[in-house]
């Protein structure tokens, strides 16, 4: 059952509760066995996992052959095509326009300063299981790779129980610009990425999403490797006036479950009529699919309808819980955004559902967790790019600034930063 709620004291209680609903027991139970895993594959190599597989692999078949990948192209309709090569062109339009330039400035007395972006040579994205569900997340990862030109962008998933991959997953991956497939998954994937083996040359960057063992793993490794972020389960939250749409709003809650078990789905309404019809459409909409006990129990535990005494305390509530997804279900959506200080992607108004944020809108569920949405962003071309700041001066403008420069060096104490720059007017008079 979705619980309705309107009690001030009840409704902060319930949203901490949620947000920090990944406790610390369950990451110190498998901290030890993740560590040891990656310890484990930065010593041995292949031999840390490839006898583990079900079914075993030996090296030369971890990686997706040139057959395989032709042979998805006849296991999936002309119509999933189309769609996957629409998505692809829509994120590779939307990746260009966040594609940082790089500039130069010439200034007086031959003084440049410039910032370059360089490509990673090699991406690592992981995908979570072999479900042909998880185009998406493909997609979004490996797009932005594209576009920023990493030369080598290389996909890690888990096979099935027959060792292969989803023929979706395969032909998503080639669409969007992936040159190796890997069927490995869990820590040990990580751990190849990061630290390389025989068959698996490191990368330079890891990016996806995945459950506590993944998060786990991408947290250890950072350093070695960058990372997209640490993700863990997706929220969505959803502020709706009293012209919103019921059965919408049920559907939009329940779609975010069935995507991730573990997810958070609140809704916000000053109507408590809307409230109650929410509710139950939430109810009767959930006899249409197969019956999921993670997805009633996602309901149950980390789901919520809160009747808040107007739309601005429903922001203010929403800027505090931080959602990586936040829906604005309501006539005129535009008249709050600006008051939205932190979220991830922000749907806008009753025709916006969340699909639209996970294969058109760059969203695809790699987003930042509960809170780290204050300070970092979505995975975008930023993620693939290095950024190397340029500058020149000339003898004559380094002059001009030298006493500055030795001052302050002096006052901070770095007598070699001073020395640095007095010798190379050694000898001049005056």
């Amino acid at each position: 059952m979705l619980r309705i709620i309107t009690q001030s004291a009840e409704v902060h209680t319930e949203l901490q509760r949620i947000r920090h609903r990944i406790y610390d027991d369950a990451i110190q139970q498998q901290e030890a066995a993740v560590k040891k895993i990656l310890e484990t594959v930065k010593d041995r190599g292949d031999l840390a996992f490839l006898e583990d597989l079900e079914p075993p692999l030996n090296p030369k078949q971890l990686r997706v052959s040139g057959s395989e990948l032709d042979a998805a192209y006849q296991q999936i309709s002309k119509d999933l095509l189309d769609a996957i090569r629409v998505v692809c062109q829509q994120l590779k339009s939307f990746h260009q326009q966040r594609l940082p330039k790089s500039w130069v400035k010439f200034e007086e007395d031959e003084v440049v300063i410039a910032k370059r972006y360089a490509p990673l040579k090699r991406a690592g994205l992981y995908v979570a299981g072999d479900r042909g569900s998880h185009i998406s997340r493909v997609l979004m990862q490996a797009i932005p790779a594209q576009v920023a030109q990493v030369p080598q962008i290389v996909l890690v998933t888990p096979p099935d129980a027959t060792g292969k991959i989803h023929p979706n997953i395969l032909v998503a991956a080639q669409e969007a610009g992936v040159q190796e497939i890997y069927r490995l998954g869990g820590a040990a994937a990580i751990a190849a990425l990061a630290y390389g083996t025989e068959s698996l040359p490191k990368v330079d960057v890891i990016t996806g999403t995945g459950d506590l063992e993944i998060t786990l793993a991408k947290k250890m490794v950072y350093g070695t490797i960058a990372l997209d972020t640490t993700v863990q389960s997706s929220d969505l939250m959803i502020i709706a006036d009293r012209q919103a749409n019921s059965t919408q709003i049920a559907a939009d809650l329940l779609a975010q479950v069935e995507q991730d078990p573990t997810t958070a789905i609140v809704l916000l309404t000053p109507d408590f009529g809307l409230a109650e019809a929410v509710q139950e459409q939430v109810l009767q909409q959930l006899q249409q699919y197969s019956p999921s006990i993670l997805t009633e129990k996602a309901i149950a535990h980390y789901g919520l309808i809160i009747v808040v005494d107007s739309l601005g305390q429903a922001i203010a509530l929403a800027n505090q819980f931080v959602p990586q997804y936040l829906m604005l279900a309501m006539a005129e959506p535009w008249d709050f955004v600006d008051q939205i200080r932190h979220a991830g992607t922000i749907l806008m108004g009753s025709a916006t559902p969340k699909a639209i944020a996970d294969y058109l809108g760059n969203s695809g569920m790699i987003l930042p967790p509960s809170g780290i949405v204050r300070y970092a962003s979505t995975l975008g071309v930023e993620t693939f790019l290095k950024p190397s700041n340029l500058i020149q001066y000339s003898p004559t403008s380094l002059k001009k600034l030298s006493d500055t420069l030795q001052l302050l060096a002096e006052a901070e104490g770095f007598l070699a930063n001073t020395e640095a720059i007095r010798l190379r007017f050694k000898g001049e008079s005056g």
